[in-house]
């Protein structure tokens, strides 16, 4: 077997004894043992999060949890903010979903301007805003602490962070912030194999 050494973002090396713990025997979805293993995850899955609300785990890419939110939440039209590859890819996914949205872009390596997003969501025509916190593509991290406090005067808009590569890396603080929809990825900072999103909701 080749010993891969990453480095790149994501995927990273995953640790023997995480390959050791997923060798165990597969459990039923719907038996009462996965079930108490999903509770179990709960407690320090929230403290990761900083939330009291629950955190679920989806057999998905981080993506598959994307598109969700845009699917299930949008009724209006969606404020994509754009700022490097990942970021630019949420308004193509959105108008591939179907819903009507807009961008709210800025040159690659710029952070989103709180100010330019206040005066956006002023016009009252979007009801859900996307934003990748940390753009891999580029190396820049958007000011999501400022950018939230912008949300809180719109509280019919609904926030989705995308938090793949700074997630567990930097704090961020669901609930105290105010995020409505967070998600990441476990290839990243976890380390753990591609294959699985975690998100929670307020």
């Amino acid at each position: 077997m080749i010993d891969y050494k990453l480095h790149i973002p994501g995927p990273v090396n995953v640790s023997a004894e995480t390959y050791q713990a997923m060798a165990t025997p597969v459990m039923g979805h719907r038996s009462p043992d996965f079930v108490e293993l999903y509770q179990d995850c709960q407690p320090n899955l929230q403290k990761l999060f900083e939330t009291k609300d629950p955190v679920f785990i989806s057999t998905s890419s981080a993506w598959g949890v994307m598109e969700g939110a845009l699917r299930n939440l949008s009724r209006k039209k969606v404020l994509c903010c754009m700022c490097g590859a990942f970021s630019d890819k949420w308004l193509n996914v959105a108008n591939r979903a179907g819903k009507d949205a807009d961008p709210l872009q800025v040159e690659w390596g710029q952070h989103i301007d709180p100010e330019e997003l206040k005066s956006r969501l002023a016009t009252g025509e979007y009801d859900v805003v996307t934003l990748v916190h940390n753009e891999t593509s580029c190396g820049m991290m958007n000011p999501l602490k400022e950018i939230m406090q912008v949300l809180h005067n719109f509280p019919e808009v609904i926030s989705v962070i995308d938090t793949v590569s700074s997630f567990s890396v930097v704090p961020i603080p669901k609930d105290e912030w105010g995020i409505d929809v967070i998600l990441t990825g476990s290839q990243k900072a976890l380390a753990m194999p591609p294959g699985l999103a975690l998100f929670s909701v307020s």
